[in-house]
């Protein structure tokens, strides 16, 4: 059963009125109404669609059951990279399980037949991590430039101070990014899943290549990612069905341009913008951790960092993911679903037991064309 959380509040300093003034509508006291509000009592069960009448809603939205259907969208403005500001741990954490280096150096020598050194410009580069990875295996004599907000090429050129790759960092938004140079190579990692508008981010991409040069875009299809956890001991159909994300990718796609479904459509967007020999693989990286195996405990730390597994699910930042939810009118029911999952499967990492096994398929897929 799901937490009532009464919206009177809310629905009260939106209607512009006092307490006492709700308060003479019901015929009860300005004291009965602030009880309400702090959730000290409930109001009579018979006050319910009086409430909810005067107020235009249902009895559900009242309760906070339900989203408001008149609610205002609040953007997440994800493609804004100062919001991850202070998150590049867990970013570094996350992109370090994203390849296997055999893998990266198939692509660049027999998929895109990298011969000679090449210049490469990384859009959204983070602190560098790509590039670094890159440059360790392209020809020698290529060079690197990232461009990010100026608090992560700060951390990129940290990152790459005790090497000796040629290296440039540029601080600029991507919408508004211009250059005169041209590149071979023009690649974004992850990135496009956050942007609101990630045809655009492919436009600037494909004017910063030479005739010839290559696009690459590693991007996620939500609906792999989400399927792709198994964790050895608990029921994996749960972890697929606990939670129905579609409500939120459809709100988020309509609202702000941002879409779940980026990997499997970067193929399209590329031929639209005139792009030619188009393909599409799928990175070969499945992470698959066990007890016996090297690194297991710094493995664990960092996969239960990333997904925040390492915290408890508990108190004021559960409320605050339900009215994340609700606000892309996912029901409180459901809100409260997927913070049961999420505790469930922290309270699996964070047991005493030792013998913990699981499996991540993130499923990227990796979309070039040369324009």
């Amino acid at each position: 059963m799901a937490t009532v959380k009464l919206k009177i509040a809310e629905l009260r300093k939106e209607k512009g009125i006092g307490q006492q003034a709700l308060a003479d509508v019901l015929g009860v006291s300005y004291q009965s109404v602030s009880k309400w509000e702090t959730g000290i009592t409930m109001p009579d069960i018979t006050l319910l669609p009086v409430i909810a009448e005067y107020f235009n809603i249902s009895v559900d939205e009242l309760l906070g059951l339900k989203p408001l259907h008149h609610q205002e969208y609040i953007p997440r403005n994800s493609d804004n990279h100062d919001t991850s500001n202070g998150r590049e741990n867990n970013l570094y954490k996350n992109r370090k399980y994203f390849w296997n280096d055999d893998y990266l150096q198939f692509l660049i020598y027999n998929v895109w037949q990298v011969e000679k050194p090449v210049d490469v410009i990384e859009f959204r580069c983070c602190q560098g991590y790509l590039g670094k990875q890159l440059l360790g295996i392209l020809p020698n004599g290529s060079t690197y430039t990232g461009v990010d907000n100026e608090y992560f090429t700060d951390k990129a050129k940290l990152n790459f101070e005790n090497s000796n790759f040629d290296t440039t960092f540029i601080n600029s938004d991507i919408y508004s990014f211009e250059t005169n140079k041209k590149y071979d190579i023009a690649i974004i990692q992850a990135g496009l899943r956050h942007m609101n508008k990630p045809l655009e981010v492919l436009q600037k991409m494909t004017n910063s290549v030479k005739t010839g040069g290559i696009i690459i875009c590693i991007d996620v299809n939500r609906e792999f990612e989400n399927d792709g956890l198994y964790i050895d001991g608990m029921d994996y159909s749960y972890l697929c069905t606990a939670f129905d994300f579609h409500k939120v990718w459809k709100k988020e796609l309509e609202q702000e341009g941002r879409d779940y479904a980026i990997g499997m459509r970067l193929p399209f967007y590329m031929h639209q913008l005139g792009l030619h020999d188009i393909d599409i693989r799928m990175n070969d990286r499945v992470l698959y951790v066990s007890p016996d195996m090297q690194d297991y405990e710094q493995i664990m730390q960092d996969i239960m960092a990333i997904h925040g597994w390492d915290k408890s699910f508990a108190g004021i930042n559960n409320e605050n993911t339900i009215e994340y939810f609700m606000n892309r009118e996912v029901d409180r029911v459901q809100a409260e679903a997927y913070i049961k999952m999420q505790s469930s499967i922290a309270e699996y990492f964070q047991s005493n037991e030792k013998n913990k096994s699981f499996l991540f398929v993130q499923g990227l897929l990796i979309s070039y064309g040369r324009k």
